[in-house]
């Protein structure tokens, strides 16, 4: 009989990916349409299951999967970090676990974690284990949407802004859209890059996110790829709070 694993769920705003696990190892990644189908394809599965969701939809989980053994993380669960922070229960829980997954592959040492989607956010941790404080700005789609939606003469080019020229300086509308959402978000994260550089030593910076390949090759300086960092951190405190 296979092995049972566990299984982190991470909820974003346009996906729902999970992870598996099998003796602290990430074996599998996988997008799912529904949480309703995933436990049909998984339940027979899976041993314990981990839920992070920036959709609020904590009733669907607990009503899916009753009866399952889940952990279903908030600003009240256990976690293998400390926060600074004013008003934790307004934090997404998704920063909170790309922290920790940062920190297990670098522990112990200054991080700065960039999540580049929908939103680009930027958290700090200190190599104490110290969540720091973060920043959250509009991510390049998200600009040339605003554009479009709050001006009468502007197109909206985030389905199209792959097919439109590189230049610098736009020659026609579209390519002065793309330049000032996409050259301006890399200037935007090499700025916070310099000024968290500045204030703390030996800073670790990892990039991750549903849009990071896009500026992987754009950014200057040693920056490592965060794979699955989020489903990394709830593996780990999946385990935290079952030590």
């Amino acid at each position: 009989m296979a092995k049972k694993r566990n299984i982190a769920v991470d909820i974003g705003n346009t996906r729902i990916k999970s992870g598996e696990f099998e003796d602290g190892q990430l074996v599998k990644v996988e997008h799912w349409d529904s949480l309703i189908q995933m436990h049909a394809l998984k339940k027979e599965l899976v041993e314990r299951w981990i839920f992070c969701t920036v959709r609020g939809n904590r009733y669907e989980i607990e009503q899916v999967f009753q009866d399952s053994n889940f952990l279903y993380l908030d600003h009240k669960t256990s976690i293998p970090i400390r926060l600074d922070y004013k008003t934790p229960e307004t934090l997404g829980m998704d920063r909170v676990a790309a922290l920790v997954g940062a920190q297990t592959l670098f522990p112990n040492k200054n991080l700065l974690v960039i999540d580049v989607g929908t939103c680009n956010t930027y958290d700090v941790l200190s190599s104490a284990g110290v969540f720091k404080g973060g920043v959250i700005a509009p991510g390049f789609k998200m600009r040339m949407k605003s554009m479009n939606h709050y001006t009468k003469g502007l197109p909206d080019i985030s389905h199209e802004w792959e097919e439109i020229g590189e230049e610098f300086l736009g020659k026609t509308t579209k390519e002065c859209l793309k330049s000032g959402s996409f050259n301006a978000a890399i200037m935007e994260i090499e700025g916070f890059i310099d000024h968290f550089s500045k204030e703390l030593h030996d800073l670790t910076i990892l990039l991750t996110g549903g849009d990071a390949t896009y500026f992987e090759s754009k950014l200057k300086g040693p920056i490592f790829a965060g794979s699955n960092l989020v489903l990394r951190g709830l593996n780990r405190i999946m385990h935290f709070n079952n030590a």
